[in-house]
Protein backbone atom coordinates (compact mmCIF):
# COMPACT_ATOMS: atom_id res chain seq x y z
CA UNK A 1 0.00 0.00 0.00
CA UNK A 2 1.75 3.74 -1.22
CA UNK A 3 1.66 6.61 1.35
CA UNK A 4 1.91 8.80 -1.46
CA UNK A 5 0.70 7.66 -4.83
CA UNK A 6 0.96 10.40 -7.91
CA UNK A 7 -1.08 9.64 -10.89
CA UNK A 8 -0.71 11.19 -14.35
CA UNK A 9 0.83 14.14 -12.85
CA UNK A 10 1.49 17.35 -15.31
CA UNK A 11 2.64 20.79 -14.98
CA UNK A 12 4.19 23.19 -17.59
CA UNK A 13 4.98 27.47 -17.36
CA UNK A 14 3.95 28.75 -20.89
CA UNK A 15 6.06 26.64 -23.03
CA UNK A 16 7.88 24.74 -21.13
CA UNK A 17 7.13 21.57 -19.75
CA UNK A 18 8.75 20.41 -16.92
CA UNK A 19 6.91 17.08 -16.38
CA UNK A 20 3.89 15.03 -18.47
CA UNK A 21 2.02 12.51 -17.17
CA UNK A 22 4.70 11.45 -14.41
CA UNK A 23 3.33 8.81 -11.93
CA UNK A 24 4.82 6.87 -8.99
CA UNK A 25 4.00 5.83 -5.79
CA UNK A 26 5.97 5.47 -2.15
CA UNK A 27 5.39 2.74 0.25
CA UNK A 28 6.09 2.41 4.18
CA UNK A 29 9.66 1.86 4.60
CA UNK A 30 10.92 3.11 0.52
CA UNK A 31 13.81 5.86 0.45
CA UNK A 32 13.47 8.00 -2.51
CA UNK A 33 15.83 10.51 -4.15
CA UNK A 34 14.84 13.11 -6.37
CA UNK A 35 18.49 13.88 -9.37
CA UNK A 36 18.13 15.78 -12.15
CA UNK A 37 19.41 18.94 -13.59
CA UNK A 38 18.48 22.59 -12.93
CA UNK A 39 15.36 23.84 -14.04
CA UNK A 40 13.87 20.58 -14.86
CA UNK A 41 11.12 20.51 -11.92
CA UNK A 42 12.20 19.16 -8.82
CA UNK A 43 11.40 22.29 -6.93
CA UNK A 44 8.01 22.48 -8.27
CA UNK A 45 6.92 18.87 -8.22
CA UNK A 46 7.84 18.86 -4.21
CA UNK A 47 5.49 22.34 -3.80
CA UNK A 48 2.97 20.64 -5.83
CA UNK A 49 3.51 17.38 -3.08
CA UNK A 50 3.14 19.30 -0.33
CA UNK A 51 0.34 21.51 -1.33
CA UNK A 52 1.93 24.81 -2.36
CA UNK A 53 1.57 24.71 -5.72
CA UNK A 54 -1.20 23.45 -8.08
CA UNK A 55 -0.78 20.96 -10.95
CA UNK A 56 -2.09 21.31 -14.22
CA UNK A 57 -3.53 18.05 -14.48
CA UNK A 58 -3.42 14.65 -12.44
CA UNK A 59 -3.86 13.41 -9.16
CA UNK A 60 -1.50 13.38 -5.94
CA UNK A 61 -3.11 10.95 -2.93
CA UNK A 62 -1.34 11.48 0.43
CA UNK A 63 -3.03 8.62 3.45
CA UNK A 64 -3.57 10.76 6.33
CA UNK A 65 -1.37 9.42 8.78
CA UNK A 66 1.65 10.49 6.55
CA UNK A 67 3.12 14.18 7.67
CA UNK A 68 5.10 15.88 5.12
CA UNK A 69 7.56 18.38 5.66
CA UNK A 70 9.60 20.36 2.83
CA UNK A 71 12.75 22.86 3.65
CA UNK A 72 13.93 25.26 0.84
CA UNK A 73 17.49 26.58 0.98
CA UNK A 74 17.54 30.36 0.57
CA UNK A 75 19.24 31.09 -2.78
CA UNK A 76 21.33 34.12 -1.46
CA UNK A 77 23.02 32.13 0.29
CA UNK A 78 24.57 30.18 -2.75
CA UNK A 79 26.22 32.96 -4.13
Amino acid sequence: MNLLSVENLSKSYGEKILFDGISFGIAKGEKVALIARNGTGKTTLMRILAGQDNADSGDVTMRKAVSYTHLTLPTSDLV
